[in-house]
């Protein structure tokens, strides 16, 4: 099942794996009729004001593609969620609880613009990578132009002792460990990509 994210509103394909969408595929004369339609459903998606969840079933992995290269530009993404005894690491953006994370440069991996950002943004060191997880989907507008992100996750650990330091020119006043004390309300305050995508990975942390 492959979820775009727009603020707390969700377009849904049950059919496709969003970890499997090729944007460097070739794609198919048989599948342009189709991108055609769901570009123009597209704009019509993004403007609507309504909260629930939409749902497109009979589409091709390729027509999902065409489509949204047309309507998007990409912003890829990649972060982490770092374990440390029994908690994981989150942090505060401009209000809001999240996890680290942050684009993708230039030639870059995702795996490595992860441990990247996860130590810039909480000055958190010796990181390495357990597992990847699965990716989050999200879009926003910068100026007249839609962004689609996609962030790749990965499990982290650091034998480092957590010593904060909030990336404040990022917007990042806070870095907490979550427990099992405060899993709700960071499940309940942060993003609907995170809670929805990332819940049962961040419940196993804590019940490890």
């Amino acid at each position: 099942m492959y979820k775009i994210f727009q603020e707390n509103k969700t377009l849904i394909f049950p059919k496709i794996d969003g970890d499997s969408l090729d944007f460097d595929a070739t794609p198919q004369e048989s599948d342009r009729y189709d991108a055609e339609l769901l570009c123009e459903f597209l704009p019509e998606w993004l403007a609507d004001r309504d909260q629930g969840d939409t749902f497109i079933h009979e589409v091709s992995e390729n027509t999902v593609v065409l489509a949204l290269k047309e309507t998007f530009k990409m912003a890829p993404a990649a972060g982490g969620i770092v374990e440390k005894d029994g908690k994981f690491v989150t942090i505060v953006r401009n209000g809001i609880p999240d996890l680290p994370k942050g684009h993708i440069e230039k030639g870059e991996s995702p795996e490595n613009a992860a441990l990247r950002e996860v130590q810039e943004e909480t000055g958190i060191g010796k990181l390495q990578i357990v597992k990847a997880l699965p990716s989050t989907w999200h879009c926003y507008q910068v100026g007249e132009e839609w962004r689609l992100k996609r962030t790749y996750w990965y499990l982290m650990n650091t034998t480092e002792a957590i010593q904060p330091k909030p990336q404040t020119e990022e917007g990042i006043s806070e870095i907490k460990l979550v427990g099992n004390e405060d899993i709700e309300a960071f499940l309940k305050n942060t993003f609907r990509s995170i809670c929805e995508i990332l819940e049962k990975d961040l419940r196993q942390i804590i019940t490890m």
